[in-house]
């Protein structure tokens, strides 16, 4: 099984993986694994993978650990220090292969670059999809769909995330579905504000949606540091002091069973209202804030507020209908208004670097999710990220790209971008754009 993984790793091409896959179509053991792996409603709640010595004599199957012992740990049958020595034990009944395999569960990472999508593309329906509600970018013919009044709410710089309320627990998940363990931070204060929800969304299991940011001495850290640190959360290595510093912007709350479903119809401006009378009667505790949000009556309105929010070094707005459910999409009554233009593409090869740089990182190949749009990524690294990014980490990855224009380079005809900028690993992203997202 991990030969399985260590050939998909071995190669950038989507096609390949696909075929590597489907050569495999018919085994339900790897059908378990990258289940197991990539389910977003699944998780093992370990945050490191305790010390093991492979088993020369293997005393257990691979099957027979993912039928009988992580179900223990993903159900909370053992937590704690008793999880930890089940897991142990486990892997120490296993061969060095099969023990590589559960890291890759564990850690919910197959480190291949494959993704749910073509997953889903050789077994339908095989990982669930994590919902997320994601705003259009500027097009004319789009804000002809806005009716007004609208809302202008200003665009975090941040990770964005979900906060799960059910049961009377807590948990954080970001934008694909990723559990973040922020050490216990912000819990009763979210449980807190579930129950003090007003009118039927007071059903105590709902989801607040918003972006997740560092702050310190009342200053916000940039991008880039912030999601560094953020993404420490979802491999659980983040430490108390910098979980202290987590702050949360909410703008929406969404009943779990909508959220579940994909679809929920109640107006954003009532939704908004729920969250809204919180803030008003200071039910919204210290690190956790309520979005900025303006009424504008026309588009001009809502140009000169993003104007004024990029002269306050803010990224931009998003413009709202009041009047539109949430839904699982990319939908078209939220569009978003930038000063620069961004896109997340996939990683599909590591180039070495020259001169200073040999042996390490030199540029980066992406591709959008169609293959449309291929670009080679050379600037914006530190030296530390070139240290760091090595084939291994990178590939399949999804990257976030500053760009000047999309363009067609001239000697091959292929879909490009003009000055990409390295941004960030996404590791809260698992699909790339796709062409028709990318202006």
């Amino acid at each position: 099984m991990n030969k399985i993984f260590e050939e998909l790793a071995a190669t950038p091409s989507r096609l390949e993986k696909e075929a590597i896959l489907q050569r495999h179509r018919d085994d339900t053991l790897l059908q378990d694994v990258i289940r197991l792996a990539l389910d977003p409603y699944i998780q093992f709640y370990i945050r490191k993978i305790p010390a093991y010595t492979p088993n020369p004599h293997p005393e257990a199957t691979l099957q027979k650990v993912l039928d009988i012992v992580l179900p223990r740990l993903y159900r909370r049958d053992v937590t704690g220090n008793a999880a930890i020595k089940t897991l142990q034990y486990a892997m120490e009944t296993l061969s060095y292969d099969d023990d590589k395999v559960i890291e890759r569960i564990i850690k919910k990472d197959l480190r291949c670059g494959v993704s749910e999508a073509t997953v889903n593309k050789i077994w339908p329906g095989l990982i669930p999809t994590y919902p997320v509600m994601l705003a259009s970018g500027y097009d004319e013919k789009l804000m002809l769909k806005i009716e007004y009044p609208a809302f202008v709410q200003v665009k975090l710089d941040g990770m964005r995330f979900n906060a799960i309320v059910q049961q009377g627990k807590v948990e954080f998940r970001s934008r694909n579905g990723k559990q973040l363990d922020l050490l216990g931070h912000l819990e009763s204060q979210f449980l807190e504000m579930a129950k003090r929800l007003s009118g039927d969304m007071q059903t105590g299991d709902v989801v607040f949606d918003g972006e997740l940011v560092l702050k310190e001495h009342n200053t916000i850290w940039n991008r880039q540091k912030g999601n560094g640190v953020l993404s420490k959360a979802t491999k659980g290595t983040i430490s108390e002091k910098e979980a202290e510093l987590v702050h949360a912007t909410i703008w929406d709350v969404i009943p779990l069973a909508s959220f579940k479903s994909g679809f929920c119809g109640k107006p954003y401006r009532t939704r908004f209202e729920f969250i809204e009378s919180l803030d008003a009667s200071a039910d919204i505790p210290d690190r956790i804030a309520l979005v900025t949000n303006n009424v504008v009556r026309s588009e001009q309105e809502a140009q000169t507020l993003f104007e004024q929010y990029l002269a306050d070094g803010q990224e931009g707005i998003i413009l709202k209908n009041i009047t539109s459910p949430w839904e699982d999409k990319r939908v078209k009554h939220q569009i978003k208004f930038k000063g620069e233009m961004e896109c997340d593409l996939r990683c599909v090869d590591w180039q070495e670097g020259t001169g200073k740089n040999i042996g390490k990182l030199g540029a980066l190949v992406l591709q959008s999710h169609d293959a449309v749009i291929k670009v080679n990524v050379g600037s914006g690294f530190t030296d530390e990220h070139r240290d760091k990014y090595t084939k291994e980490n990178t590939l399949g990855k999804i990257v976030a790209v500053r760009y000047n224009a999309r363009i067609n380079d001239k000697k091959t005809g292929q879909e490009s971008l003009f000055l990409p900028i390295f941004i960030e690993l996404r590791d809260d992203k698992d699909t790339a754009d796709s062409s028709h997202d990318i202006k």
